[in-house]
């Protein structure tokens, strides 16, 4: 199977997409406007304790306030207290790490144990010990790995061999871990010289967030459409992930186009899609969940009815849950299979339990797939089975779609108008660009001149935005 990540680095934002056989399977958005805070390690400052919550609120700076449930708090010896809010003291100084995105009302989520990330190691510096990766199967690699931790001066910190860990040789593991510790005994050697809250380590940059969280060996290629992106993760990649070098390559010409990807997000919140067998899944999002349906529709898969049955929900499966990472949907998901025992009585809806075990047995295999948290249930006697995916970051259609009505948000209109003029501008460099666009779009482009700025530095053409 064929992987490759795709990195659009347009104006405003930065375009992720992961490839799969010539498929997207997932695709982010990483907005200049709205960043994302995932990973980002501060040297913060407690402004309230809640007992209720057994929780810390933790200044970060910059007006961000993060919520820090305590029992997230370093593992020391001894027996917890009841109230963890005696362990901190307001004001008190804290290294905290950002796991979750604020959404809606809520705020960032934080955590106290730390991890200092590249693409084959994670450092735990406030946790001691070396650890392997459970995906690792290999049992003589495994024990080579875990003899090679062990073997590593710490200096009192932990270490996690990532599954990427697997196949890179143990010496250029020694010099990331040697980086690693290198890098974290810099970021927090003068802290208290200075006045907290401040960012100690991993920035909130769109371009390190992508390379730390889906930076790997087993993609064939990580394209780049900007040659300055491309530079900026080579040194990225030179320092915390080596192995990933050679696979980063620079791509000429409109990114995303060219590899299908604008297609699939132009038909990504469709409700109905197709399905090759002739069978269609439909996907309806709520605010308390997703449900989604398979119907046969003209499917015409075997002559034996059972087996046609159970064939058109695997091939459902797959695609749900290509779907889910696609759209990036989380919290509690339904899923109505179509009854695999041919009864219409409610009261007979009692699949074979060799179908249902071959059927649970795929979407085991499509969970592992995930990189994404993932639960589910056992097969309800009407053929549903409820699936619960850990929400880190937001959906692509709470960043693309209005909440209002089924359109795009002004800012979504207004980057995608600055990707085409850039495209328009690329065709005849240096000539002035005139184009027309709805008061609102113009109006949130015309409030941000660092994005007319790039846009002038890139294509060496001056944008006029007149209104329609």
């Amino acid at each position: 199977m064929s992987s490759d990540i795709l990195i659009n680095s347009a104006i405003g934002e930065t375009r992720f997409a992961h490839m799969e056989n010539g498929k997207p399977v997932e695709i982010r958005l990483f907005r200049d406007n709205d960043q994302s805070l995932i990973g980002a390690i501060y040297y913060g400052r407690v402004t309230a304790l809640s007992q209720e919550f057994q929780a810390a609120f933790v200044d970060l700076g910059n007006g961000k306030t993060g919520f820090l449930p305590l029992k997230l708090l370093p593992k020391r010896a001894g027996k917890k207290p009841a109230d963890l809010t005696s362990l901190l003291h307001e004001g008190q100084k804290i290294i905290t790490q950002v796991t979750a995105d604020a959404i809606g009302d809520k705020s960032v989520k934080l955590t106290c144990r730390i991890e200092v990330v590249s693409s084959a190691l994670i450092l735990h510096p406030f946790r001691e010990g070396a650890f392997v990766s459970s995906r690792i199967k290999n049992p003589a690699r495994r024990e080579e790995l875990k003899a090679f931790g062990g073997g590593l001066n710490l200096h009192g910190m932990g270490l996690t061999l990532r599954t990427e860990s697997e196949h890179i040789p143990l010496k250029d593991l020694k010099k990331t871990a040697e980086h690693l510790i290198r890098h974290w005994r810099d970021a927090v050697g003068n802290r208290d010289k200075k006045k907290a809250p401040f960012l100690l380590s991993q920035a909130p940059d769109s371009l390190q967030q992508i390379l730390r969280e889906y930076g790997s060996s087993k993609h064939d290629r990580i394209i780049f459409d900007q040659p300055s992106a491309l530079k900026a993760a080579q040194t990225w990649a030179r320092e915390f992930a080596p192995d990933l070098m050679g696979r980063m390559q620079y791509h000429q010409g409109p990114l995303f186009e060219d590899f299908s990807v604008e297609e699939d997000l132009d038909q990504i919140f469709e409700k109905k899609i197709p399905l090759d067998s002739g069978a269609w899944i439909t996907i309806e999002q709520t605010e308390a969940m997703v449900v989604i349906d398979v119907n046969m529709g003209n499917a015409k898969v075997h002559t034996d009815p059972q087996k046609q049955r159970f064939s058109v929900n695997s091939g459902a499966a797959r695609e749900i849950f290509r779907q889910i990472r696609l759209r990036g949907l989380s919290g509690l998901i339904i899923i109505d299979f179509i009854n695999m025992s041919g009864q219409n009585d409610v009261s007979h809806k009692t699949p074979t339990k060799s179908d249902i075990s071959n059927l649970l047995g795929i979407v085991d295999n499509l969970i592992l797939e995930d990189p994404t948290q993932i639960q589910r249930s056992n097969m309800s006697a009407f053929g549903l089975l409820e699936l619960t995916r850990k929400s880190r970051h937001r959906s692509l259609s709470r960043q693309i779609l209005s909440e209002t009505s089924p359109a795009a948000t002004v800012e979504t209109a207004a980057l995608a108008l600055l990707r085409q003029s850039g495209q328009d501008a690329a065709a005849k460099p240096g000539v002035p660009l005139s184009i027309r666009a709805e008061p609102a779009v113009r109006d949130w482009i015309m409030a941000r001149p660092h994005l007319l700025n790039t846009f002038t530095r890139r294509t060496g053409s001056k944008l006029e935005i007149k209104r329609t």
